[in-house]
């Protein structure tokens, strides 16, 4: 199944789109024109696939080591009037792996808006990553995953990124079809049926205990 979190007073009963442009932050708008280039619409409305730590609708945090960098990110904050919607199938999805997403993101934050100038520092970023590892005798599997596609951009990211694996995204998204819809209280429940989402398919669900 698929998730989409969103917030409360963003739900509709019908099509929901991405957040405008104008209110996304300058440098991660660079980094979805870049994804927007392979998948062809932007902004994107992002989901996950099979679980639900990365849309938002509970607190996470990822620590992610390595020789060269040991930075903390927080993915997102736990927003208490969201709600979650679920999926069995999404028609046009394009697969974003999230693990080199995360790997990606790091390229392109000070890049320019040009897609030659963008792949070309996403390459010289891998290279010496891959480098780095060799030199301090690392096994890094998206290293290892660089060097086995040639270090071939084309070839990485059609192999890698764009594989499905936890992560889709779609141009818009239908929420009125939702298989699974999953809220934290009764008043969330009432405001939801109210708006036409069918009874059978919201449950309220507490989130401390509750894992997909």
């Amino acid at each position: 199944m698929y998730y989409h979190c969103r917030e409360l007073k963003y739900v509709e009963y019908g099509k929901v789109y991405p957040p405008p442009e104008s209110i996304l932050d300058e440098d991660f708008k660079k980094v979805y024109k870049w994804l927007g280039y392979y998948c062809k619409f932007y902004p994107q409305v992002w989901l996950s696939r099979s679980h639900f730590s990365i849309t938002g609708f509970k607190r996470t945090n990822i620590i992610k080591k390595r020789s060269w960098v040991i930075r903390k990110r927080q993915i997102t904050k736990e927003n208490i009037n969201s709600v979650l919607f679920g999926f069995d199938i999404l028609p046009g999805a394009f697969p974003v792996s999230y693990t080199y997403w995360d790997l990606i993101i790091f390229a392109l934050l000070n890049c320019s808006n040009n897609i030659e100038e963008q792949n070309k520092q996403i390459i010289e970023y891998l290279n010496i990553m891959e480098k780095d590892c060799r030199e301090h005798n690392e096994v890094d599997p998206e290293m290892q995953n660089w060097a086995n596609s040639n270090r071939n951009l084309d070839v990485f990211l059609n192999q890698y990124l764009f594989k499905e694996v936890d992560q889709v995204v779609v141009p818009s998204l239908n929420l009125k079809v939702a298989k699974k819809i999953i809220c934290r209280d009764e008043k969330q429940k009432k405001t939801l049926l109210k708006m036409g989402f069918i009874e059978d398919r919201v449950v309220i669900k507490n989130i401390k205990r509750f894992s997909f």
